[in-house]
């Protein structure tokens, strides 16, 4: 019964998952953004200056994969390379004009876009599944990862 009722939250925590990710690729796709993209935007904007290694923490991915998106943004206009003046091996990363813009423009379009999500959840109901899903967040991080905050 246990076994059975692990594997049931499983997949519903991947269901979830799905509709949250259905969501977010449908509205990025009127800004010509992407998930990976958007994310970089949004963690660049709220901590300029940041490293490749800080910035795939926060993406929970390699810092290869974080490397080929920022270099697309690059290439785009949207971000700026620099060597990091204190370890000539390391590079901060801002965003330009242009990507500061774009996340300007669709920063607040995207929390109206999580905020109707959300607020088809009962207020009461929102803090129960808080706490359930940092519960689950803290079991699943691995041993000495810090948990994923916004």
């Amino acid at each position: 019964m246990m076994q059975q009722t692990k594997f049931e939250l499983y997949e519903s925590l991947k269901s979830i998952f799905l509709h949250i990710d259905n969501h977010e690729k449908s509205f990025l796709a009127r800004y010509d953004l992407n998930i990976p993209r958007f994310y970089v935007l949004m963690h660049v904007e709220k901590n300029p200056g940041i490293n490749y290694i800080e910035l795939s923490d926060l993406l929970l991915c390699t810092k290869s994969n974080t490397t080929r998106v920022v270099r697309g943004m690059q290439k785009d206009g949207l971000i700026n390379r620099e060597n990091d003046p204190s370890d000539r091996r390391s590079y901060r990363l801002t965003l330009t004009k242009a990507g500061r813009d774009l996340f300007k423009r669709v920063y607040p379009d995207y929390k109206m876009l999580v905020d109707g999500l959300m607020s088809k959840l009962d207020k009461a109901k929102l803090e129960d599944y808080l706490k359930a899903s940092s519960e689950i967040e803290n079991t699943l991080t691995p041993d000495g990862a810090e948990p994923i905050t916004g």
